[in-house]
């Protein structure tokens, strides 16, 4: 035998040797279960804390238990001592096995448990809807406590079909108070229903409403400029191509084209004139830049406030104007910042319409793609008045603070509500 063929031997030698050993250390590995647990009910499931075994050859800890007729497992690092079995829509008590499973899967003896699940998810969503008839569809609110994805199906009945209950969308939520205004119905009595589901499959019983949606149409174009006449409103365009008309052209998928203020300027307000008295339903603004929202100077955040009738003699009244944000941050040149605002300003005659920030989708490009082409779309006050005059501030832009330069843009706006209302 020559030396090669030695060597050769001898590494076929260790190698036997070797996995002899292996297969003895193998075959001897039987662990007892996990000891010290405690089992904690949640909605819908379990959480099992245990003492991490102090053995390096446990890769992971394995839960293994059946629901609706199917076998699942849950898997925790070995550097946490907990897990969570979730997914199950009854208060049934339910069996798991817990092992301990090592660097070559195998396992340990079971440890076998039993918990009783509190209420499931899409159980307490169902039992706390409210659904009432809003503008132009219904409105509804839910809770659901844990935060976990639950899709909200709507369904509304079908006229040519014997009024059979047909899925209009399903909205997808997990706030943990939730809410959704159900658009796009006409002005007439109908059945509209709700079911929930979750991304284990479970769905909730359905809860029915015959209700008739409240007039809504799209307010119509043009709005009119009404910045001249309000003290302290940003009256600036950058130039005639981005002035604050283009708010209203009709042109919100379009980009670069929109309104612009010059930097450097004076103001955080503007103020638009609707031309006639509208009880608003929503509004909706669209980003200057279409392919990218969330790029330069786009207003992302504005508190709105309306009012039905101008007062021109207030006109005169300079501080009756002032708005405490825009003064404390230097927004208005000619005002110093520690200027005292007078007892009774304009807020205690306009109507408060909400704070309405963007929602930032940059983490997902089709969910940023999909927020350019729709807008951001927020609900306005249901107790609110007619209004005809909108005053807008700015509280947030995109990449300055509002502070720098009052330099802003946005796109487009638009605004949803009834004119069937006294005009004066």
């Amino acid at each position: 035998m020559n030396k090669i063929d030695i060597i050769a031997a001898s590494s076929l030698l260790f190698i036997s040797l070797a996995s002899c050993e292996r297969n003895k250390e193998l075959a001897s590995w039987n662990v007892g279960p996990l000891e010290e647990y405690t089992v904690t009910p949640i909605n819908g499931g379990a959480t099992i804390t245990y003492a991490i075994p102090d053995d390096p050859e446990i890769l992971y800890i394995m839960a293994e238990y059946e629901r609706n007729g199917k076998t699942f497992t849950e898997k925790s690092s070995v550097h946490k001592n907990s897990l969570t079995i979730e997914g199950f829509n009854s208060t049934m008590p339910v069996k798991a096995n817990l092992y301990k499973v090592n660097k070559h899967e195998q396992r340990s003896a079971p440890l076998s448990i039993e918990f009783t699940p509190l209420e499931s998810l899409v159980s307490i969503a169902k039992n706390s809807l409210k659904i009432k008839a809003t503008f132009g569809g219904v409105y509804a609110t839910w809770d659901n406590p844990s935060g976990t994805e639950l899709g909200v199906r709507l369904m509304a009945n079908n006229k040519d079909k014997n009024n059979e209950l047909e899925t209009q969308t399903v909205y997808f939520s997990s706030l943990g108070k939730g809410k959704y205004a159900f658009r796009g119905f006409e002005n007439e009595e109908r059945e509209f229903a709700i079911a929930f589901e979750d991304k284990w499959g479970n769905t909730s019983d359905t809860v029915r409403l015959m209700t008739t949606p409240l007039f809504e149409k799209v307010i119509e174009k043009p709005y009119a400029d009404f910045r001249s006449s309000i003290p302290y409103d940003n009256t600036t365009d950058l130039d005639s191509r981005y002035s604050l008309s283009h708010l209203w052209d009709n042109q919100g998928n379009v980009s670069f084209n929109g309104w612009l203020t010059k930097s450097g300027s004076s103001g955080r307000s503007f103020t638009i004139d609707l031309k006639k008295v509208v009880k608003l339903s929503r509004i909706v603004t669209h980003p200057y830049n279409h392919d990218q929202p969330y790029w330069q100077v786009n207003i992302t955040g504005y508190e709105l406030w309306g009012t039905d009738k101008i007062d021109y003699e207030l006109l005169k009244d300079k501080p009756y104007w002032l708005d405490e944000e825009s003064v404390r941050e230097g927004g208005i040149l000619d005002v110093n910042p520690t200027t005292a605002l007078p007892e009774h300003t304009f807020k205690d005659d306009w109507q408060y319409l909400g704070l309405h920030m963007w929602p930032d989708y940059r983490a997902v490009k089709a969910d940023e793609r999909a927020f350019a082409a729709n807008g951001a779309e927020f609900d306005l006050p249901e107790e609110a008045n007619p209004v005809r005059y909108l005053r807008f501030f700015v509280r947030q832009v995109v990449m300055l603070p509002v502070a720098t330069n009052n330099y802003f843009s946005l796109g487009e706006i638009t605004l949803y509500g009834d004119d069937n209302v006294p005009q004066y």
